[in-house]
């Protein structure tokens, strides 16, 4: 089977779309997939490459920044030239939100090649539902086949765009179970960092005010009256980086807080290694890379009960879940989890099971179910039609 994935995320981008579609697609060429990526072009990238027995297209044309988004038609006709000389069996869009992705399922489905298009997204402002059925009503023009959602609040999120339940499977991210587990070196980035046996708070995401990174500073800033030697370390970089140095400083806490930018995923999982409490603080996630990777290797987690998280993590067994933006609960979360090192122990314990569930092995397997039932209806339709 030949499959073309597009999307504007991909290695060396940072983010759970451009983790999303790397680890993807590396495990479907495990899988026996011939997998071409096709993606926008960064200064000083190779037009084509290879990584992992994947073949990377990255074309050129204007891009938008902040985010990262293609903007061309001439952009758009390049993709739409190499997919239609590509002879793929499946088009794949890696993400709703993505020009690129959106733009070669319509094309896909014009040129009756079969489409699949993936949804990370899950939101809940009665504004944005309304916003997200007129959206919806411009994707319905796409046609995609499938939608993949990675979690069951994804698969709501993608019938507020339109999609019928029946075109929707739910596909759970993964995990690197090679690079995120319990035998990680935890005295690293302890020294790294030069804090000894200090109680120490980790997140890693990227730093945009859907994140809600404020609010970890804001609960920390609580954290540091119970627990004044605790410190705590943001990894990722993003539009709120300046803002949360400045939030940082102001509260006074700049001894206890490292800021350390966008890290590579074995410094990220040596960061994990290391910590006694991982949080993520958006208040709503559809999925939550991050808080798989945190499981897998043994650190228990802080996350909130919104979203596709309290699908996969339970209060008090293998996670703390606080009400979404309640910074002070999220404070008394994390403090509860230095205090208690039973406490502690055991969510790890039982985070590190729950992350076996969930691997990219498994993820790759399920995608694949869904690109041979898109091509078996397709070709069934065909049949159909020529009769």
């Amino acid at each position: 089977m030949r499959v073309a994935l597009v999307g504007d995320e991909y290695y060396p981008d940072i983010g759970g779309a451009a983790r999303y579609a790397f680890e993807l697609s590396l495990q479907l060429v495990r899988s026996g997939v011939e997998v071409v990526v096709i993606t926008h072009a960064h200064p000083g990238q190779p037009e084509e490459e290879e990584i992992g027995g994947v073949k990377i297209k990255r074309v050129k044309g204007l891009v938008l920044n902040n985010p990262h988004r293609a903007a061309s038609l001439l952009l758009f006709r390049r993709c739409h030239k190499y997919i239609l000389d590509g002879k793929f069996d499946v088009v794949h869009g890696l993400d709703v939100y993505s020009t690129m992705a959106l733009q070669a399922v319509r094309f896909a489905h014009r040129h009756r090649i079969p489409c699949v298009m993936t949804c990370h997204t899950v939101m809940d402002s009665i504004l944005l539902i309304y916003l997200q059925r007129l959206v919806g009503w411009a994707l319905r023009l796409r046609r995609a086949d499938r939608v993949i959602a990675v979690s069951q609040a994804s698969a709501h999120f993608s019938h507020l765009l339109g999609f019928s339940e029946r075109r929707i499977t739910v596909v759970p991210n993964g995990v690197d179970l090679s690079c995120f587990n319990g035998k990680v070196d935890a005295s690293l980035m302890r020294k790294e960092l030069g804090i000894g046996d200090k109680p120490l708070v980790v997140t890693a995401s990227r730093l945009i005010k859907r994140k809600s990174p404020g609010l970890l500073v804001s609960a920390f800033a609580r954290v540091l009256k119970v627990v004044p030697n605790a410190k705590l370390v943001i990894a990722g970089s993003g539009r709120e980086e300046d803002n949360l140095s400045r939030q940082v400083e102001s509260l006074n806490i700049t001894n206890s807080v490292f800021m350390m930018g966008g890290l590579a995923k074995e410094k990220v999982a040596q960061l994990m290694a290391a910590a006694d409490v991982f949080v993520l603080p958006s208040k709503m996630e559809s999925f939550g890379l991050a808080l798989l990777e945190a499981s897998a290797a043994g650190v228990p987690i802080v996350c909130s009960n919104a979203g596709g998280a309290p699908e996969v993590f339970q209060d008090d067994f293998n996670a703390l879940l606080y009400p979404p933006g309640d910074d002070d609960a999220m404070g008394k979360a994390i403090v509860r989890l230095i205090q208690d090192r039973e406490l502690a122990k055991k969510i790890g314990a039982n985070a590190v099971e729950t992350a076996k569930r969930f691997t990219w092995e498994m993820a790759a397997e399920r995608t694949l179910r869904v690109y041979e039932k898109v091509l078996q209806e397709n070709t069934s339709s065909r049949s159909h039609y020529r009769r």
